[in-house]
């Protein structure tokens, strides 16, 4: 999603108070409703995981068998990252010196809990999902979970930790001008990442820049946070449960009782390609989703790219495209 993007476009003074409000936009991101691998933070704790219980008492392993402690297992480095249900942390397995994300989440009263096949007890939500897409065909565009461990007081998930990385949402405050032909390689594997989870029955709910880690050489994404995912379902869901980032809320979960998960995917992916191009956000509140009136503030971008915004950012979640009719349209080929 490149765009040539004008040092000086017209309108500059609204631009001006444009910028102003996304640039505390782009602060209010910083501290996202579900937890990321890449969050900053000013505060850091000591990782601090509770006794491990006894053998017995859970199934540790979401790959293998296994009946050590976490502790026998890894060792806990620096803090990651922090968000609003756990931390992460840089580990090294002791058995070969792997690298791995270490992800702590706390149990607390509104803990989700999703039953999956093959497990004949409920799981923690980000848990089960990540289990879903380790399913094969498994994709190199999702983070992976190699095991995970519960303790009386918090579950601990160790994950794949891809080197070097950042957050797509950094990668993107952080180059000048992102044009066309870059912004197309990235959205192509964003869109193929959604579609993938759709086909292991996943709904990830939670599509948005800090939500995908890129490897700033080569461009690779992998989408992260399963936490505020729910299992795919053609009958769609309740809007009140909607627990995305507000500012990538499709309309109709502001409008509507029921969403359902393609079209809200399609509407994040949208809010995505014009946030890469943009570096801002295309509505600055809840009434400007409402109204879905997008704003292009660049005279020079393809024709092919405003057309595919435009079917993604409809108003009516029944005129955007699919899935596949998205990676079929001119812009993304």
């Amino acid at each position: 999603m490149k765009i040539l993007i004008s040092e000086n476009p017209p309108g500059c003074g609204k631009w001006k108070r444009i910028r102003s409000f996304f640039t505390r936009v782009w602060k209010a991101l910083k501290s996202p409703v579900c937890c990321c691998l890449s969050s900053a933070v000013d505060v850091v704790e000591p990782f601090s995981p509770d006794p491990e219980p006894s053998s017995s008492a859970s199934d540790h392993s979401a790959v293998k068998p296994n009946e050590e402690s976490f502790e026998s297992l890894y060792n806990v480095g620096a803090m990651l990252g922090s968000g609003g249900f756990g931390s992460v942390y840089k580990g090294t397995r002791k058995s070969d010196g792997k690298k791995v994300a270490i992800k702590q989440l706390s149990k607390i009263e509104n803990n989700r809990y999703l039953y999956i096949p093959g497990h004949p007890k409920p799981l923690v939500t980000e848990v089960a999902l990540l289990l879903m897409m380790r399913r094969k065909p498994i994709s190199p565009l999702i983070i992976q979970l190699y095991e995970w461990f519960e303790h009386p007081g918090k579950f601990t998930l160790v994950m794949e930790f891809p080197e070097p990385c950042m957050s797509l949402r950094d990668y993107i405050v952080r180059k000048p001008v992102l044009y066309e032909p870059t912004a197309r390689f990235i959205m192509r594997q964003a869109l193929l990442a959604v579609q993938v989870c759709i086909e292991h029955g996943v709904f990830h709910n939670d599509i948005h820049a800090q939500n995908f880690l890129v490897n700033e050489r080569t461009l690779e994404l992998k989408l992260i946070d399963f936490g505020c995912g729910q299992l795919f379902s053609n009958d769609g869901y309740e809007s009140k449960t909607y627990i995305g980032l507000p500012y990538y809320y499709p309309p109709e979960v502001l409008t509507e009782p029921r969403f359902h998960a393609i079209p809200a995917n399609v509407w994040a992916l949208g809010v995505l390609l014009y946030t890469m191009v943009h570096v801002s956000h295309p509505f600055a509140n809840s009434e400007d989703i409402r109204r879905a009136k997008i704003p292009f503030m660049y005279y020079n971008l393809s024709k092919k790219y405003r057309d595919l915004i435009s079917q993604c950012l409809a108003r009516d979640p029944t005129k955007r495209p699919t899935l596949e009719q998205m990676s079929q349209h001119k812009w993304m080929r």
